[in-house]
């Protein structure tokens, strides 16, 4: 009987050794994603930059908008969708949220603006649908990309009744994205 539970004991304490393993190698080298990761859109001095998190049942994201000078540094920010909830201390989790992408290397999501300005009946938001499709995947070869990564990234009004009084997005509503 000793023999039986030193036995389990010692195949219970490899496979805790094994997963603990394999956990902390996983956490540490994460395997490559084709979608989630920072994309950017420059235009002039100005840069638009989205960050997408991959779940298993889909990604998240923010995005934000910034100046920079002759170099690529940072000048001023514009706007960050990851800020406050109205006049809260709680920063938006999230404003763009998919489910998996396709075999087409696609996604479709819904995504708040939170940036845009003059919404008295939006809450501070008017929300979205984005299409995000990458264009060129033949070059997601991990460990090494031999050419740029690019994404269409198209946003429109969700489809139904609209208030007229609602602005425009701020953000980016039809352009190419580069995957940092």
């Amino acid at each position: 009987m000793k023999r039986i539970i030193i036995i389990s004991l010692a195949i219970c304490l490899t496979a805790f050794k094994d997963a603990t393993f394999v956990k902390t190698t996983n956490s540490i080298n994460p395997p490559q994603d084709i979608l989630a990761g920072t994309w950017k859109y420059q235009s002039g001095n100005e840069v638009f930059i989205v960050s997408l998190f991959r779940l298993t049942d889909g990604y998240q994201g923010h995005y934000k908008k910034i100046t920079v000078d002759a170099n690529g540094n940072q000048l001023a920010e514009i706007y960050n969708s990851n800020k406050p909830i109205g006049n809260t201390t709680t920063n938006w989790p999230y404003v763009i949220y998919s489910d998996n992408i396709s075999t087409n290397y696609e996604i479709r999501a819904i995504l708040h603006d939170n940036t845009v300005t003059n919404t008295p009946n939006g809450g501070g938001f008017i929300d979205g649908v984005l299409d995000m499709k990458v264009l060129n995947p033949n070059c997601f070869t991990p460990p090494s990309n031999t050419c740029a990564l690019q994404a269409q990234w198209t946003v429109k009004k969700e489809p139904g009744l609209q208030n007229p009084s609602d602005p425009n997005f701020s953000i980016p509503t039809n352009v190419i994205l580069t995957k940092q």
